[in-house]
């Protein structure tokens, strides 16, 4: 009999917590490697085709890392 809604299991909480916690270590370790792309020389052009960024965002996360 399925549960009344509203009502997540402990398991299904834990499952949603890991899930969150790969998400945000997925999106840092991409951050930090377009980052790379272009502190070697990628242009924001050439890393927003590349990426479908925009280069908008491309620069925000370059002045939020401090470059």
């Amino acid at each position: 009999m399925p549960r009344a809604r509203g009502t997540l299991t402990d398991d299904q909480l834990r499952r949603l917590a890991r899930a969150a916690e790969k998400r945000t270590t997925a999106e840092a370790d991409y951050r930090a490697t377009v980052l790379e792309v272009m502190a070697a020389g990628g242009s924001f052009s050439e890393v927003a085709k590349a990426t479908g960024l925009s280069t908008n965002t491309l620069q925000r996360w370059k002045k939020e890392a401090g470059d």
